[in-house]
């Protein structure tokens, strides 16, 4: 009795090699739009961290009658965090009620610390900038805002507008986040690349 062999089924070295580049190109495009997204959903979260401080102190400034006061720091997980004085926000910030209108936080003159923030992830940075017109050209420093129990701002250098903008460790400016404090406090987000 005869035994017919069969062939057996399977895929050959081609056809192997056919997916693999299939899986290559796709992995080309897929991998560098996967951290661009996850870059960019990281940038719209910190920035929404930031609008949600700036919208913490005006309300705190206007509940509580006493100024409220945002500002960079240096060291905001400390015991007894500080301002810093720098227009880099990246560090961190923090938010407290500024009873000696000094933009130190001082607890034993009175001052509550109400929120702190630890610094920014991968390398991005917060700058601070101010402008006497909402869209207009901004620039010079920003190292705090102060709401007066009306809620209106105070800024370190005297204008009408601030801008904080985030940007990723390669400045791609299309990924630019930022929001716009107002003359009377109100807070605006910018779309992605609109910023200062």
């Amino acid at each position: 009795m005869l035994m017919r062999r069969t062939r057996a089924g399977g895929y050959g070295v081609i056809e192997m090699l056919v997916v693999l580049v299939i899986a290559a190109i796709i992995l080309a495009y897929a991998v560098p739009a996967y951290k661009s997204l996850i870059t960019q959903n990281r940038m719209g979260g910190e920035i929404n961290d930031l609008q949600g401080d700036l919208e913490l102190s005006r309300s705190s400034a206007i509940k509580q009658g006493v100024p409220v006061v945002i500002c960079p720091s240096s060291n905001p997980t400390a015991t007894t965090p500080s301002c810093s004085g720098s227009t880099s926000w990246q560090s961190g910030w923090i938010v407290f009620t500024d009873i000696g209108q000094n933009q130190t936080y001082a607890a034993d003159s009175g001052d509550t610390l109400l929120h702190v923030h630890s610094p920014l992830q991968l390398d991005d940075t917060l700058t601070g900038s101010v402008s006497e017109t909402a869209n207009g050209a901004f620039g010079g420093t920003l190292t705090y805002l102060s709401f007066n129990r009306m809620g209106a701002p105070s800024l370190a250098t005297p204008s009408k507008y601030a801008a904080l903008s985030v940007h990723d460790a390669n400045s791609t400016v299309g990924w630019y986040r930022c929001v716009i404090v107002s003359i009377v406090g109100t807070t605006t987000l910018q779309p992605p690349g609109s910023c200062p």
